[in-house]
Parts: structure tokens; sequence; C-alpha cells
């Protein structure tokens, strides 16, 4: 366990080395990931600057062989004001959290797990240029990803088979009629 969710926030921390998850609690028990952190990523950044400075998840190291480097809030302002470039990328890689933010309210703001499906498949062909591509996660990730359980994803991945618009295997898919998926996201 690296931070728990409620703990004061000091530092900004990167992870050098391994992975790590950020786990968010419910009152039911069950236990979500909200996020996957690899080498060179960063986290707390947001909540060190926030008024309320805590930890609103807990972060614990996905692998054994996990390393971490912090750096204290008050050395990270000293360092700003030393250097525009430190302070300049810091400020990119919040505002590209941000953008990460706003995509997934917007996905799990669609009515149906198939409009989020589609939704995610659209957006991954045309970031690659191409209707081929491989997950870059496991669909246990993706299925948290869209807030839904695994089994449900899988079902609706073999649905959108069976209707013609995919093609899949593993990791694998393939769009095959781009036009019918476009459709399914203006459904209501």
């Amino acid at each position: 366990v690296i931070a728990i969710e409620g703990e004061p926030a000091t530092s900004l921390a990167f992870v050098l080395k391994g992975g790590v998850e950020v786990q968010k609690s419910f009152a039911s028990g069950r236990m979500v990931t909200i996020a996957r952190l690899g080498e060179g990523q960063t986290f707390a950044e947001a909540v060190l600057f926030s008024r309320s400075g805590r930890y609103p998840a807990t972060v614990i190291a996905s692998e054994p062989s996990t390393e971490i480097l912090t750096i204290p809030k008050s050395e990270l302002i000293r360092l700003f004001s030393l250097d525009n470039d430190i302070m300049t990328s810091f400020l990119e890689n919040l505002s590209e959290r941000l953008v990460l933010l706003n995509q997934k309210i917007e996905i799990l703001s669609l009515a149906t797990l198939r409009q989020r499906i589609v939704h995610y498949l659209l957006r991954e062909m045309k970031k690659r240029g191409e209707p081929r591509f491989v997950l870059p996660f496991s669909k246990r990730v993706w299925a948290e990803h869209l807030n839904t359980a695994r089994p449900s994803l899988s079902r609706e991945l073999a649905n959108l088979r069976d209707a013609g618009f995919i093609r899949y295997s593993g990791l694998a898919i393939e769009l095959l009629d781009i036009e019918g998926l476009e459709h399914v996201l203006s459904e209501r």
C-alpha cells in the first residue's frame, strides 16, 4: 500500500519501476480500480494542490518490484520557480489527465453498455487510423473502465460480432461496419 484513501498527500509521486493501481472502495465492500499507472507516470499531482489535500482513493503497488520516487510539494514549488520547462511539463501532464477524465465521463454518460463499447472502439480506430487494432489492456480492465462486469462486456462483444459489426479474437478487434457502429451511438 502506497497511500490510503483519506491520507494527506504531501508529495508528487513518480512510478520508476513496475506499476500502481488506484482503487476506490465503496460502502458495499466493492473495490473498483479506477486507474492503472505504469513506469514514467505520476500520481497525486491534482490532489497535491487541491484544497482538501487528501487522497480520494487508495494507491497500491501492482507488482512486487514497484519503485516510487516522491518529491515533496515544497520542493516541487521550488523547482517550478527555477525551471519553466519543469512547470510546463507538469501542467501538460495534469492537462492530459483532465482530458482523459473528460473522455471517461463522456463514455459513462452513454445510455447503454453497447454504446459505451462502440464509442471506445470508434475512438480507438480514429486514434490509430485503421479499423484493426489490439486492445492495450485485458477485457477485465476494459470492463472496469466501462463500469460493467466482464461477462456483460463479453456478452455484448459477442452480440456486436453476431450482428456483423465487429470481428475479434482475444484482444485483437476489427471493425467491419463502421457506419452501423456510428448509428448505434445515435440510438436512444
